[in-house]
Order: structure tokens, then C-alpha cells, then sequence
């Protein structure tokens, strides 16, 4: 046999087939007893946060109502796709409230 061979000989291994092919032997497997359910708990904001009204606020009055930053191309990154977008500047909720929203970088 060769040294490693005799090496995992000594470390517990046993002979698979007779031909000096060896494997190391593994302690029993023992499963992890139950730990039951995880108990019930209230979760806390750290950022204190607002409360909600009860209803859905981000109603978008109408389509038309929306105002658009100028029109631009944006490129795949190999170059070989270009689509040209407008992106949207500002919407107007049911509510009244006006969204804005940054422009994006060129």
C-alpha cells in the first residue's frame, strides 16, 4: 500500500475493496431533539414610524395627469440595445397629494 493509504489506516479508515482503496469511518448519525414552536412575539419599529389611515393612498388620479422628465436613450451594456424612455417626473394621488420623483442620472 501506498503511505497515504496506510496513513488513513490509521486514522480509522477501513478497505473498500481489497485493491487498498480506503474510506474513512463516520460516527453514527444522531438527530437534533424537538424544539417545539418558536413562542409568539410582537414585533417593535426601531424608526417609531407613522400610523397608517386604513386605506390604499397611492391611487393615481389619472394617467394624464402625469409629468415626464425629457425623453432619453439608455443603452444595454454591450451597446447593441437602445430603447428610448421618458421617465416620469410627478404623479397627482386621489387624495389631492402630489409624488415627485428625482431625476434619474443620464
Amino acid at each position: 500500500m501506498g503511505d497515504i493509504s496506510k496513513a488513513l489506516e490509521r486514522i480509522g479508515a477501513r478497505d473498500l475493496t481489497g485493491a487498498g482503496m480506503t474510506q474513512g469511518t463516520r460516527p453514527p448519525f444522531e438527530p437534533k431533539p424537538a424544539q417545539g414552536a418558536k413562542p409568539p412575539a410582537v414585533g417593535k419599529s426601531k424608526s417609531g414610524g407613522g400610523k397608517s389611515s386604513g386605506g390604499n393612498n397611492l391611487v393615481e388620479l389619472s394617467y394624464a395627469t402625469r409629468e415626464y422628465y425629457d425623453e432619453r436613450s439608455i443603452f444595454s451594456s454591450d451597446g447593441t440595445i437602445s430603447m428610448r424612455v421618458r421617465p416620469i417626473k410627478a404623479i397627482v394621488l386621489t387624495n389631492g397629494q402630489r409624488l415627485e420623483f428625482k431625476e434619474p442620472p443620464p
